[in-house]
Formats: C-alpha cells, sequence, structure tokens
C-alpha cells in the first residue's frame, strides 16, 4: 500500500496542503518547530486509523475558526488499483468516511486499507507504561494477520461489559454465572489468537534487532492476564467471589501484558535511551516485515523528529533497514542537515513553513554506500 496524492485541508495549522509523495521510498519534511510536520504526520494517521495520535478531542485538531477538516488520498492498494479514500470531520462531531466513491460506517475499513506504523516519542510507552499500550501494539499485527481477530475482540469486549454490568448492578449468581461461562468461550479464542500473532512476530523480531542493536539475551514473556497455571475457566472459578466484591472482572484477556527483559532485568532498566529507542524502532519495524511477508501488506512508515535519541550511525541503520522493505516512509526533522548522508534509497524532500508544503530537490541527500 502507498498513497500517491495527499490533500489536507483545515487539519490543525495545515490550511491547505496538497503533496504527491514517493510510492516506494523516503518522504523528509523539515521545517521549524510549530511549522506543521508533525500535523502532516498526524494527518496520514488520521487517514489510517480514523483517529488522531496527538488528541482526541476533534476541536484541537480541526483549524481555528474552521468548522471541519478533510483529508484526501489516492491509495495504491496491493493489486496496484488506485483507491480514492475521504474522511471529513465537522466540530459538532459529525464523521464522514468515504473510499471508493462509497461511505463507509466503520473506521475499521479505513484500518483495513491503509496500515500506519508510528515511530514518536509516545512509542516509549511501549517500554514505559502500562499493559494497554502493549496490548494496542499485540493486536494491531493480530488484526492484519487473521480476519477472525478483530470479531472476536468485540465480542469478548461486549461479554466483558455485560458481566461487569452485572457484577456491579449486584445481580444474582446465576445471571454472572451466564455471563462467566460466555466470557471463558470469548477469551479463550482471543487468548488464542494473540498467542498466534506473537509466535509469528518473533521471528522477525529477532532479526530486524540483529540489524539495528545487538541483544542476544532478550526473553519476551507473554502473560495472558491469569495465572497460566490454570485454565481461564479455573481461573474464573477461583476468583468468582473477589469479583462479586470487587464488582468487575479481574483478570483476563483485558489484563494481558508482555514483558521484555534480558538475564530477567527489564529491557528499560538497561538500555541507555537512545538503544531503548532503536529497540522500540525495531518492534514496529518487525511488525511492517511480519506483514509484508505473512499476508503481503506494505505498511506506511511514520517517522516523527527522527534525529531525537539517534545519532547518525543510529539513523543510518535505521533508514537502511526501511529501504530493504522497499515501504513508503515519512520522516520529519527540524534541520534539513539531520537528514543528510542517512539516507541511500529514492526519496522526496518538502520543507514546511508556516502550514505550507513545498517540494524541494533532495540534493546532496543522495549518498552512495550502505551504513
Amino acid at each position: 500500500m502507498a498513497l500517491l496524492r495527499l490533500d489536507i485541508t483545515d487539519f490543525r495549522n495545515l490550511g491547505s496542503a496538497s503533496i504527491y509523495p514517493m510510492a516506494e521510498g523516503f518522504n523528509f519534511f523539515h521545517g521549524r518547530n510549530g511549522s506543521g510536520k508533525t500535523s502532516l504526520l498526524e494527518a496520514i494517521y488520521y487517514l489510517g486509523r480514523g483517529r488522531s495520535f496527538r488528541s482526541a478531542l476533534v476541536n484541537h485538531v480541526i483549524s481555528q475558526g474552521a468548522e471541519k477538516f478533510s483529508i484526501f488520498a489516492e491509495i495504491q492498494a496491493e493489486n496496484q488499483q488506485t483507491v480514492p479514500v475521504g474522511v471529513l470531520r465537522e466540530r459538532d462531531g459529525g464523521t464522514r468516511i468515504r473510499i471508493s466513491g462509497h461511505d463507509s460506517a466503520s473506521s475499521a475499513a479505513l484500518l483495513e486499507l491503509t496500515p500506519c506504523l508510528l515511530i514518536n516519542s509516545g512509542c516509549f510507552n511501549l517500554l514505559d507504561a502500562g499493559p494497554h499500550f502493549r496490548r494496542k501494539y499485540l493486536d494491531w499485527g493480530a488484526f492484519y494477520l487473521n480476519q477472525d481477530f478483530l470479531p472476536a475482540w468485540k465480542l469478548y469486549e461486549r461479554v466483558l461489559r455485560q458481566r461487569n454490568a452485572a457484577l456491579r448492578e449486584r445481580k444474582s449468581r446465576k445471571e454472572v454465572a451466564v455471563w462467566s461461562a460466555e466470557l471463558v468461550k470469548s477469551a479463550t479464542v482471543l487468548d488464542a489468537l494473540r498467542r498466534e500473532g506473537i509466535a509469528q512476530l518473533l521471528p522477525f523480531l529477532q532479526t530486524v534487532l540483529s540489524s539495528l542493536i545487538e541483544l542476544p539475551a532478550l526473553k519476551l514473556v507473554y502473560y495472558p492476564g491469569w495465572d497460566e497455571a490454570l485454565t481461564y475457566e479455573e481461573a474464573m472459578n477461583r476468583s468468582n467471589d473477589k469479583d462479586i466484591v470487587a464488582g468487575y472482572t479481574q483478570m483476563g484477556p483485558h489484563r494481558a501484558d508482555f514483558r521484555m527483559t534480558i538475564d530477567r532485568v527489564p529491557v528499560k532498566d538497561i538500555l541507555s535511551r537512545g538503544q531503548q529507542k532503536l529497540f522500540i524502532c525495531a518492534m514496529i519495524i518487525a511488525q511492517g516485515a511480519m506483514l509484508q511477508e505473512c499476508v503481503n501488506r506494505r505498511p506506511v512508515y511514520l517517522i516523527d523528529d527522527l534525529p531525537s535519541e539517534l545519532d547518525i550511525h543510529s539513523r543510518s541503520y535505521l533508514m537502511a533497514l526501511l529501504a530493504r522493505q522497499k515501504a513508503q516512509v515519512f520522516v520529519t526533522a527540524v534541520e534539513r542537515e539531520a537528514l543528510v548522508g542517512v539516507c541511500q534509497a529514492q526519496m522526496k524532500m518538502f520543507h514546511v513553513k508556516h502550514g505550507c508544503v513545498k517540494e524541494e530537490n533532495p540534493g546532496v541527500l543522495a549518498v552512495a554506500g550502505t551504513p
């Protein structure tokens, strides 16, 4: 998948921007802080996921003085067909999604059509924050690997809400037991799909890591959300009385997590900040490699503030790795010079200033050789 054309109107400080990016290769955007570089990546992310990675409030995304924003793109699908896609969002919350001239009722259609992988400062949440972020990471890959994943995830979430409502409202044990049985069924399916996704991801993660950072003793351990010495049904039976007192379900796939350690020490406590950034990049790029190999889907990579925590050598290794995937990559940096010498693939260069985007001649950026 690749974006062939992108038109953005009244999205943050981008009043009107139109670009024709490189479909296979690198698209570099440089400009001062606040010029609109991150907003451009955010708009592409919105096109791919139906939401922002910076704010859940639509009023923060629509340009000041405007009543709506719109994003339009021509997307080259894996079968080489061009698919027109548009998203319009109004201040009153109204949303319109159009794909190939037809309205879509769900942002899941955007997710299916436009897989986007984001590398920015928020990605440190994979190491620093709670399990919610790591579950999202696992579930993103599982969504593309298996068409059964989204229905299974939705079913589990629906049954979980029903059981929690029964517990919260102090319904009879018989009614709670009915929802408990349904939860066990849906949880078993969801857990199996997540385990399948991890098993497929690990070989790609090991390969990508070897290109960026050497971590021979790395271990990734998955926790399903309950004691693995028990089946989920057994764990639920043991926890039932505690759930009734607490008023909610205390264990299950909604508490799943995975931990990354080196000699039993968490990765974040061993690696420097720069090494952590490379490790996180490897995790994200491994998902892209897995999609390409397993389901023949090329993701779009969005990399915000490339120089942050990475020296020029690390940047070169990262760009070389992405170039080998032959994916479409969007990269931002404040200084044009920060991009010099880090890329040997095809590229386009854009200057972003006061919300306007102008294509430039890459010039000296094409450097022979590999890092």
